[in-house]
């Protein structure tokens, strides 16, 4: 009995060490990161009605990142708006929202992630996407046509994360941030789509396999400018619950909290006027 009872232990204590030793790999080898950023490939090459400049940027690992600032039509720039776009879309989907922005004079720039539409490099790295948003804005600030106008970061769904990060690092350079349909962490969002799937008993092996490289409900924090939070609570890709986890933990002195309807991240095209409003408001604050 004792000789089956030490084997049984030494079988249990190696079935724990290959589940820890099989955690680790996933979790240190970033084997989730590609399903996590990688999006389906952009159709097409990059046109625009709007008066641009198309751009290509050079990072320093030799990536390039297609990208492009649109000017509006008046000869005045108002203000420069710094676009992270969210997972899946590119230049071409993306100025499909910024028609009532330019007409009220702000110029808008945007890039392609690494590894999509345009973009070079590869993007199965969390870190080094992170890395990268910061040194695209660096770049980005020293643009002569961005020179000694205001900023405003502006994300919408998983660039969200991104621009939290970005002005979060970059705090002192801008005049304040948006964010449309955005996920407070990665390990919510996962939680979230664990019980969608049936998989309720298991979301406690998430925070351990994911890396959570973007916790932009602890990155909000970190934001002393005026914030404008908004999420729909019909949002069907994106729980709103997970927008307001973001406000909870925000500054309430500097940020506001926009409830609205409709599909995810359509704000700009369902509430044009009121969604302008909120960049006029950042910027005259």
């Amino acid at each position: 009995m004792k000789k089956t009872l030490k084997i049984l232990i030494r079988l249990i204590g190696a079935i724990v060490i290959l589940l820890i030793s099989i955690i680790c790999y996933i979790r240190f080898s970033r084997t989730l990161d590609p399903y996590i950023y990688r999006a389906t490939p952009s159709k097409g090459k990059f046109t625009s009605l709007y008066k641009h400049q198309e751009l290509m940027l050079d990072l320093e690992d030799n990536t390039k990142i297609h990208a492009a600032i649109f000017s509006p039509d008046s000869a005045k720039i108002k203000a420069t708006i710094f676009h992270h776009l969210g997972n899946g879309m590119d230049l071409n989907t993306a100025q499909l929202t910024y028609k009532t922005l330019l007409q009220d004079g702000y110029q808008i720039f945007a890039y392609e992630r690494r590894g999509f539409g345009e973009s070079t490099g590869d993007d199965n790295d969390s870190s080094i996407l992170k890395k990268d948003a910061i040194e695209i804005f660096d770049a980005f600030k020293k643009m002569d046509k961005v020179k000694g106008t205001d900023i405003i970061i502006w994300g919408v769904s998983l660039g969200g994360i991104f621009a939290t990060t970005n002005a979060a690092e970059r705090n002192s350079d801008i005049k304040g941030l948006i964010l449309e349909g955005t996920f407070s962490s990665f390990p919510d969002v996962a939680k979230h789509y664990a019980s969608e799937i049936n998989l309720e008993n298991y979301k406690w092996l998430i925070p351990l396999l994911l890396n959570n490289d973007f916790p932009t409900n602890k990155e909000i924090k970190k934001v002393t400018k005026p914030i404008v939070i908004i999420h729909s609570t019909e949002d069907k890709l994106i729980p709103f619950k997970l927008g307001e986890n973001i406000f909870n933990n925000s500054n309430k002195s500097n940020t506001t909290f926009w409830k609205i309807k409709g599909a995810h991240v359509k704000g700009i095209l369902n509430y044009e006027q009121e969604y302008l409003e909120k960049f006029n408001q950042i910027l005259n604050h």
